[in-house]
């Protein structure tokens, strides 16, 4: 069932059991974003956003120091990303987590999955309120704390404000909207969800089992909004992901198609030849001319 029409109390009852809980137990920080190469090849998010483990070992992949660290949770702890900084799970991690997403134009909840069989979210919420100005500033407070151990009492009750910051927001109904403007924010989160997740194979189905919905109404959305199908705008946000890796010069032409969810390096050549009149073998070279 999609989240819009589920009980907003869900989310506010599981929030609240986290802090009777005395959770997070240790904050763990990722605050650096690195240049391509550095991240290799990994995608960084423009949002500020945090986890918390609920079950199994989490594992996640930051920078420190410019150089690619992993990050091991145990059930209670937390990983909080600063925005550009990079967070990315793991391959081998295998964890129930409850997380949040705070971008520019909504505030997203996500309960996830983390099994052999992939990335599943069991339940998401998409809120058009977005996080105020005192959740701001907790945010910049727990980018301070770079440096710090993992079990910062600072830190910990950081978390702990920002989740009685998204508990109060789980708790109001969401604001009334049109129809179309319900659409529209549907569509703002569909193309979010792409854009975290161009390096993977991505397809409509996986955007539909997100959002909660039916595949043709995806496919309705993108239409509507973007006035393209969405093949052809997945194949355009790959295409322009690209582009910036490729001034890049430790990443070749196959990390960077891999990095933007192209399996086969030579299907990317010709399709970026198509889209923009030259290979991104020249395009790299009138970079750096």
């Amino acid at each position: 069932m999609s989240e819009a029409h589920a009980p907003t109390s869900r989310w506010h009852l599981w929030i609240n059991r986290l802090l009777r809980r005395g959770w997070p137990r240790h904050v763990h920080l990722a605050l650096e974003t690195g240049d391509p190469a550095s991240r290799g090849g990994l995608p960084v998010h423009a949002s500020p956003r945090f986890s918390i483990c609920l079950a199994g070992t989490g594992r996640y992949v930051i920078l420190k120091q410019q150089r690619l660290e992993i990050i091991t949770l145990q059930r209670g702890d937390a990983i909080v990303a600063a925005p550009h900084a990079l967070m990315e799970p793991h391959p081998t991690a295998r964890y129930l987590a409850i997380g949040f997403v705070f971008t520019l134009e909504m505030t997203r909840f996500l309960l996830a999955k983390k099994g052999r069989d992939g990335h599943r979210f069991l339940h998401t919420r998409h809120d058009a309120r977005m996080l105020d100005e005192d959740g701001r500033h907790f945010f910049q407070a727990l980018q301070n704390r770079r440096g710090s151990s993992s079990d910062d009492l600072a830190a910990r009750r950081l978390v702990e404000l920002l989740l009685i910051k998204t508990a109060e927001m789980s708790a109001l109904p969401e604001p009334a909207v049109s129809t179309a403007g319900k659409a529209r924010f549907t569509w703002l989160a569909a193309c979010q969800f792409l854009q975290e997740n161009l390096h993977h194979p991505i397809g409509r189905q996986d955007v539909a089992d997100f959002l909660h919905l039916h595949p043709n109404h995806v496919s309705r959305l993108f239409r509507d909004f973007s006035g393209q199908s969405f093949l052809d705008h997945l194949l355009q946000a790959r295409l322009e992901r690209s582009r910036p890796l490729l001034q890049d010069p430790q990443l070749n032409i196959t990390e960077i198609a891999h990095a933007c969810g192209f399996r086969d390096a030579n299907y990317f050549i010709r399709r970026y030849r198509r889209k923009f009149g030259e290979s991104p073998g020249h395009a790299r070279l009138s970079h750096f001319a």
